[in-house]
């Protein structure tokens, strides 16, 4: 060895979860990342961050569904359930082109990846 030790990294608070899908993981990791979060009955949770506003179905605390609804309407629809980690850590800049990507059966415009 060169001398250099190797540390891994420490595990911070909810690290373990940070992929997880359960509500309160969800929830948790939202929070970190800017999202306004209200949790209704169900149950449902509905994150909302500058104008976006994405719903979560939950059943046994297992997403059953998804939808994302943007502030102008045109990016609106069903999410693809394996990107609600994506679109709950996107920067500001980024959840346009995010929610483009995850909305089932669309694709992003040029525009949008630009």
């Amino acid at each position: 060895m060169n001398g250099l030790r190797h540390r891994k990294r420490p595990l911070l608070p909810n690290d373990e979860d940070d992929n997880l899908v359960h509500p309160d993981a969800i929830a948790r990791r939202a929070c970190r990342h800017g999202w306004d979060v209200e949790t209704l009955t169900g149950p449902v949770i509905i994150l909302r961050r500058q104008a976006w506003r994405l719903e979560i179905t939950f059943a046994d605390d297992i997403p059953i569904a998804a939808s994302v609804a943007s502030p102008d309407g045109d990016r609106s629809g069903p999410v693809n359930l394996r990107s609600i980690n994506a679109l709950t850590r996107a920067r500001p800049d980024e959840i346009a082109l995010r929610a483009a990507a995850s909305i089932v059966g669309r694709q992003p415009s040029h525009a949008e990846r630009a």
